[in-house]
């Protein structure tokens, strides 16, 4: 699943509207501790089989080297062995001869068979940096934060931000999820953990979904890991006062998105947006048919050689309310847009675009504008779709700070090829995707990605326009905030 579609499986929260969602990093200290563990030891393979003959009554190791078919310099080396250890006794005999037994503890070790040792050796565990509590991330990956940030994620915080002393780690919780090379279990018992001996902070991949309350000014973030809540992360970061650390309530609590829309397009035209109860209603139409259809997929393909097979109707069905849904959210003039679909309506855009395209931008992230998004507005090039892209950010043909991969320096070449008109807009609040005369779309949240590096959320406002009345509008409003027509 992608983040849009986790987005829009749990954008329904009672009582509260999804206002942002965002791939995220969950903190998690990788621990490696110095310990003292119990190590089961075998007997070696001969050493057994020399007490097992003494065990049947041979005392000569001559005979216990024909017995066993050895060399009898192998055989008294393990007599050796086991007299040192004190499992055989020897007895002196006449002239050069010995004769041998078992002891007593001879008797029980080889009852035993398998002993227990202690030892020191190095454990390492994953520690979760938002519920404090060791843990086993079995089949999950953990990533870096350079890693988050190439891809422009956000970085979660531990709360509280100091990792775990060697006092807060109980043995029974750290020998539950040791992390062991290949996926095998660790089989020996945790005596003692002496100390920390190395901190490594890396991230658990999630999606984080932003709620603000339709009354009042409660903010609640939600996890998803795997595509499911988890509501331990959820409960506990709140507990800790995560939100507020992090400055997520105060940039949820402003409300300018909306106001500088009505500015921007003025009252007439707010108006006209639907009644508050008629989105909601088609928007959950969509998402359950979206379910329905991922549901039942699997068996939809395994029964595709029969055509009226009950899962592959059942695909088909949903697949017809899908359609519905999106046709009724595509018939309003102009509506309210949903955080989830403004990348989604940017892919549509680039899909469809036939005679022109716009989008406005405070930055142009690597992870927006990355080698799919450059095919696609090189087809449109070849097309002869006229492309205007504008941002904050001066065009440059050097890469940026020695990056391999620019999306300036890249989208900069082709508008020094003429394939596109890539220009530096001043300051705005609000940005704009414009598509032939069939689509427009404002939003406070730019299209190709920040100037800097994403670190939080906020209360995403954007509206949606079909109607061609509109979508004209809103093109020259865009033209004049951007003077594209007076670019060079």
């Amino acid at each position: 699943m992608t983040p849009a579609d986790v987005a829009r499986r749990h954008q329904f929260r009672e009582g509260f509207t999804l206002v942002d969602y965002a791939e995220v990093g969950l903190p998690v200290f990788r621990l490696t501790i110095e310990a003292v563990t119990t190590s089961y030891r075998s007997l070696p393979a001969i050493q057994e089989f020399v007490m097992r003959c003494m065990a049947l009554g041979e005392d000569d190791e001559d005979a216990i080297a024909r017995m066993l078919g050895l060399k009898r310099e192998l055989v008294e080396g393990s007599m050796n062995g086991l007299v040192t250890d004190g499992f055989a006794a020897r007895t002196f005999m006449p002239g050069d001869d010995s004769a041998f037994r078992l002891t007593e503890a001879g008797e029980h070790r080889l009852a035993d068979e398998l002993v227990e040792v202690p030892q020191e050796e190095m454990l390492v565990i994953d520690y979760d940096g938002i519920r404090r509590t060791p843990i086993r991330l079995t089949g999950q990956s953990v990533v870096r934060a350079a890693e988050l940030r190439q891809h422009g994620a956000v970085e979660i915080r531990p709360c509280p931000a100091e990792p775990p002393a060697i006092a807060e780690l109980p043995i029974p919780d750290v020998s539950r999820v040791i992390r062991r090379q290949g996926g095998e279990e660790f089989r020996r018992t945790v005596l003692a953990l002496k100390r920390i001996v190395r901190r490594n902070n890396v991230f658990q991949e999630a999606i984080a979904l932003v709620y603000a309350a339709e009354r009042g000014a409660e903010v609640q973030v939600a996890f998803a890991i795997d595509g499911q809540l988890s509501e331990i992360h959820e409960r506990t970061f709140s507990e800790h006062g995560g939100p507020r650390k992090m400055g997520f309530l105060k940039a949820i609590a402003e409300h300018d998105g909306r106001r500088r829309l009505e500015r921007l397009l003025g009252k007439d035209i707010i108006r006209r947006l639907p009644d508050a109860a008629q989105l909601p209603a088609i928007r959950k139409a969509e998402a359950d048919a979206r379910e329905e259809m991922r549901s039942t997929e699997p068996a939809a393909q395994a029964q595709r050689s029969g055509r009226g097979g009950p899962a592959v109707l059942a695909w088909k069905a949903a697949q017809e309310r899908l359609s519905l849904a999106q046709h009724d959210l595509d018939t309003f003039p102009i509506r309210e847009m949903a955080p989830f679909e403004q990348d989604e309506l940017l892919e549509d855009a680039l899909r469809n675009a036939r005679g022109s395209l716009i989008i406005t931008s405070a930055g142009i992230s690597a992870s927006m504008v990355n080698g799919f998004m450059l095919r696609d507005l090189d087809r449109l090039a070849s097309d002869k779709v006229e492309i205007d892209i504008a941002s904050f950010i001066k065009p440059q043909l050097e890469a940026r700070s020695g990056d391999a991969y620019d999306p300036v320096a890249e989208l900069t070449k082709r508008s020094e090829r003429k394939a596109l008109r890539l220009v530096q807009m001043r300051r705005a609040e609000l940005f704009f995707l414009i598509q032939d005369e069939e689509l427009a779309v404002i939003s406070n949240r730019p299209f190709l990605g920040e100037v800097g590096r994403r670190t939080g959320f906020q209360r995403v406002e954007g509206l949606v326009a079909r109607s061609r009345e509109l979508v004209v509008s809103i093109r020259d409003l865009a033209i004049a905030a951007t003077e594209f027509r007076d670019a060079s």
